[in-house]
């Protein structure tokens, strides 16, 4: 793998060429491609993939009152959405009808 000299930005492969985003190109014969841009790892033919719906969700309830719907049960995440010397964001939402507020804790 190279880097431009002009940028410093990693150079990419491209017809036969290595090429940068700033315009520097460099040719390489086809062996130094190989060679520097091959990449191979490990192939398992037998991955499982799982499908889930909204219904399975992994989030931890709480007992709830929504306000839409009146569904007891809800699920609860927390996310920073200020800066970190502020209290974190408490999210729940309905389990029966996907209704999401912010908890008034």
């Amino acid at each position: 793998m190279e880097f431009c000299p002009k940028c410093g930005a990693m150079l990419i492969p491209k017809d036969g060429n290595i090429k940068c985003k700033c315009g520097f190109e460099k040719s390489l014969s086809n062996d130094e491609l190989e060679e520097q841009y091959n990449f191979e790892a490990e192939k398992n033919s037998q991955v499982e993939v799982i499908v889930t719906d909204n219904k399975n969700v992994t989030l931890p309830t709480t007992k709830i009152t929504c306000y839409k719907c009146g569904g007891t049960k809800g699920y609860w995440w927390t996310v920073q959405t200020r800066s970190a010397d502020e209290a974190p964001t408490n999210f729940i939402r309905c389990a029966n009808c996907g209704n999401t507020w912010r908890s008034s804790n």
